[in-house]
């Protein structure tokens, strides 16, 4: 495909070319940190028969590579838009936080991310936080990190053998559309306000999926639903309304960025090159670091997976990622966890220009320990959205591996902006252990480069 790429913009109003064919325009009709729009995103094309673009996160730390302090302070960003909201009080931290996403120097980040570790806004109730699988299992985690009195959950694609499913939903415009929650029964059965945080409302389908999927079970009356973008037709919104009227609840929606977007053409299907083939190398050496070893053993869950081709993973999980629910009084400990990680990943590093690469689901976790690890990090994590590469200036998208994923072998993962010379070494993170042949795929990307580290948390 040829993705030839180009944006236009006026105040409010952007266009961007992707291709020959397509174009989308956006037009920003509320912005309430005056952010702006290229701080957030770029555009990009994308492989999918439901959207053939896909907006590009320049904070959430998934697709691209990031500084890890960035994904912590555009949460807590979102999570003080939600409480100056619901509260009517002002954060005296939003400008800190602003200026370094607008900035991103090393001062402004580290400003940022050392007010960040010590916000805790106290709801006038307390709150349930559900963050969206796969994308924003850590956006969501950062947010509820950012409140007292709170309990955080995250939805899943993985199917448990042993485990019953507390919620199921379906998720719009992904290529996977199926949707667990594992959470405890109680994290759900009250009246609690819910949050539901996601990257990006195209339609807000999802997000009503989900809260019907609550309602016929767990019953309330007020929703909130948090994201960085939020690109609701009119009639979309209309839905949410006609949706609380019949439901006889309220939902609220917060994001840094909203408005709508018109779409005129469609790319090329014609599909690049580089699909899974494994590039040659003689041997793979890597340094397996086995977390257990070096430090006392963290609190797991020990429910099996089942994968597409049913073969079972009986490795546990680990209990602090949300997956099975978390409350907020567990913040410190993670964060000292993690700290102690990355404080001793740091003198297993050998080179200077490190990528630390989280995998899946598994964000929030590797994420907080990169940001401990020293300078010259950057962090993001294998997805399963397939997105065109084009290594052009301007597009944000430079290149990508594909590969099976370790969890499941018959659905096909990504990496992107892996460039030759960009990194000395990485640090793979794995929150269960897998066979060797499981990772080879995945490690293969890598061969090129002086270092490979593995991380298993378990």
């Amino acid at each position: 495909m040829n993705i030839a790429h180009s944006s236009i913009y006026y105040p409010n109003q952007y266009t961007h070319k992707i291709g020959e064919s397509l174009e989308v325009n956006v037009q920003i009709d509320a912005n309430p940190y005056r952010l702006p729009a290229d701080a957030l995103y770029e555009m990009a094309a994308r492989i999918n028969k439901k959207r053939s673009f896909l907006f590009v996160s320049k904070v959430l730390g998934k697709h691209i590579p990031l500084h890890p302090y960035i994904p912590s302070i555009a949460s807590a960003l979102l999570a003080t838009l939600y409480y100056e909201s619901e509260t009517g009080c002002q954060s005296s931290v939003k400008e800190t936080f602003i200026e370094a996403l607008k900035g991103r120097s090393a001062e402004q980040l580290e400003a940022a991310y050392s007010l960040v570790k010590n916000v805790s806004y106290s709801p006038e109730a307390p709150l349930l936080f559900i963050g969206f699988a796969e994308t924003a299992t850590a956006l969501g985690h950062g947010v509820f990190d950012c409140f007292s009195q709170s309990t955080y959950i995250h939805s899943t694609r993985e199917v448990l053998c042993n485990k019953e499913v507390t919620l199921y939903f379906e998720e719009e415009h992904s290529h996977a559309t199926d949707q667990r929650c594992y959470a405890p029964e109680e994290s759900l059965n009250n009246e609690r306000t819910i949050c539901l945080v996601d990257d990006e409302i195209t339609t807000g389908k999802t997000a009503l999926n989900i809260i019907a999927s609550i309602q016929k079970k767990y019953p309330r009356k007020q929703y909130a639903v948090l994201s960085l973008l939020d690109w609701r037709t009119k009639e979309d919104q209309k839905r949410f309304r006609d949706f609380e009227k019949e439901w006889g609840i309220e939902i609220k929606t917060y994001s840094l960025l909203s408005g709508s977007i018109q779409v005129q053409g469609a790319p090329s299907r014609e599909e690049t090159s580089d699909s899974h083939a494994q590039p040659i190398c003689k041997e793979l050496k890597y340094n397996h670091i086995r977390l257990h070893n070096f430090f006392p053993p963290v609190p797991h869950m020990a429910y099996s997976s089942v994968d597409s081709l049913s073969q079972n993973n009986e490795a546990p999980y680990l209990a602090m990622t949300g997956r099975f629910g978390l409350s907020s009084e567990k913040k410190e400990v993670i964060e000292n966890y993690c700290c102690d990680i990355g404080h001793y990943l740091q003198t297993q590093r050998r080179g200077e220009k490190t990528l630390c690469l989280g995998t899946g689901e598994f964000m929030y976790l590797p994420m907080k320990v990169a940001a401990y690890m020293g300078e010259g990090i950057l962090y993001h994590s294998t997805t399963r959205s397939p997105i065109f590469p084009l290594n052009q200036a301007g597009y944000p998208v430079k290149n990508r591996v594909a590969f099976e994923s370790p969890d499941d072998p018959a659905i096909i993962n990504y990496a992107y902006n892996i460039l030759d010379g960009d990194y000395e070494e990485v640090f793979i993170f794995f929150e269960r252990p897998v066979g060797e042949e499981r990772r080879l795929s995945l490690l293969r990307q890598f061969s090129s480069l002086p270092h490979i580290h593995i991380v298993d948390f378990i």
